[in-house]
């Protein structure tokens, strides 16, 4: 159950305050509701209602999408020059289209509400510096994501296999425990799901470092080049085969409960937004390990895929408005707030403020072992930065062909090739 955190004073926001006056409708276009009552929904919910109690004339008009249908919902927005009042959305990168929607003019420049203290003080400085595009903050950081790598204790005990600490560990886990009847990988391979490359991104990162692996998408290196092709058969001789026979079939949460939460998998590596989808009754057979390196590439020690993945937006026109503006600037940094961060770290989200201590009483020690390891390591940037919108909607289903085996290592190669080349 929710704790419901008094925040009556959240970000300087009360009743008499901004929004006041007449009747004021904010559009919230959001991906962070859904009918799964876990995660994020429940602190949203809440924060609105709190925030509507606060301001009697305010309605937040909540425009709800699924995960990465979001992205269409806004691209659309921007097209039609109907931006909502208020929305979450990725990093602003262009691997989002967010440097077309920087341009167009119609994303809000929040620089000045960023730079108040008691906005700016909530986040460390990465997280400023990845909501900063040309000198401009367009986003107030929302919360972070992770990769960890989960493993199930019991499955390995159970398989006789030793947890992997060690690439050629891992090389032998992989077909040990598909033999002992386990599922490797726990992982959906639909395309909207973008959970289906976070294997091969720390295979590429462990073997040619963060900006080596994103030269490769970005069309700098061919994937075609020898070195290449060899890291590719490493990766497909651990992944080709060894997912559930439906993640086609599968999202994420989906194929956690199936196969993770019933013990029927062994690793789950994927974004750490899926974390509270694992049943907290069966939390304590899971462990968070460090991937391994590989020998010889380029990471010595290992490092974990991280980054600020949600930030709050704002139409451009509606903070201009003499009514709206006031009520969007309370808003976003009602949203943002250090009650609001503490709140999502309870439900097991990974935040971006600083000094925000969950209650691990609430999300467990899984939880609390990959909020430590995100912040211990070394960081490497997700490697669909790399990458363009509409080189994700082929790259994706290629991917879910992969995970079949349907291709060698050099055939893999040669079709990123032709996606990536310049």
């Amino acid at each position: 159950m929710l704790a419901v955190a008094a925040v009556t004073a959240l970000a300087g926001c009360s009743g008499g305050g901004a929004g006041g006056g007449g009747p004021v409708t904010l559009t919230f276009a959001t991906n962070l509701i859904s009918a799964e009552e876990n995660g994020t929904s429940p602190v949203v919910k809440e924060l609105i209602s709190q925030f509507e109690a606060q301001h009697p004339n305010v309605e937040i008009e909540e425009q709800t999408s699924q995960a990465t249908a979001l992205q269409q919902v806004i691209q659309l927005a921007f097209a039609s020059q109907n931006v909502p009042d208020v929305f979450n959305f990725w990093r602003p990168q262009p691997a989002f289209n967010m440097d077309k929607y920087i341009a167009s003019g119609q994303l809000a420049d929040l620089t000045d509400l960023a730079g108040e203290p008691s906005v700016k003080s909530v986040f460390p400085d990465s997280s400023w510096e990845t909501a900063t595009v040309d000198g401009k903050v367009w986003g107030l950081p929302l919360y972070n994501f992770s990769v960890p790598l989960v493993v199930n204790k019991k499955v390995f005990a159970d398989a006789g296999v030793p947890l992997p600490q060690t690439w050629a560990d891992l090389e032998a886990a992989v077909p040990a425990l598909k033999a002992a009847g386990y599922v490797p990988w726990t992982l959906s391979t639909q395309d909207a799901q973008q959970s289906d490359d976070r294997l091969l991104d720390y295979v590429l990162d462990r073997a040619f470092g963060n900006d080596g692996a994103l030269a490769l998408f970005r069309g700098e290196r061919s994937f075609t080049d020898p070195a290449v092709v060899q890291v590719l058969d490493e990766y497909l001789s651990i992944s080709s085969g060894f997912g559930p026979d439906d993640a086609a079939a599968l999202d994420n949460n989906a194929a956690i409960a199936k196969y993770f939460n019933t013990g029927r998998s062994a690793m789950l590596l994927t974004n750490s937004g899926y974390l509270p989808t694992i049943d907290k009754t069966i939390a304590q057979d899971m462990a968070v390990i460090p991937f391994p390196t590989i020998p010889g590439g380029a990471q010595i020690d290992p490092h974990i895929e991280k980054d600020l993945t949600n930030l709050m937006y704002a139409s451009a026109a509606s903070m201009e408005d003499d009514t709206k503006g006031p009520v969007v600037r309370d808003f976003l940094k009602f949203m943002t707030s250090p009650d609001a961060q503490k709140m999502f770290a309870d439900e097991s989200i990974l935040v971006a403020g600083v000094n925000i201590e969950p209650d691990t009483a609430k999300t467990g020690d899984l939880f609390a072992a990959v909020q430590e390891q995100t912040s211990s390591l070394d960081g490497d940037k997700w490697l669909g930065n790399g990458r363009t919108p509409s080189q994700q909607q082929t790259f994706y289903p290629l991917m879910g062909e992969a995970w079949t085996g349907a291709f060698t290592a050099q055939q893999f190669a040669e079709r990123l090739d032709a996606m990536f080349r310049k």
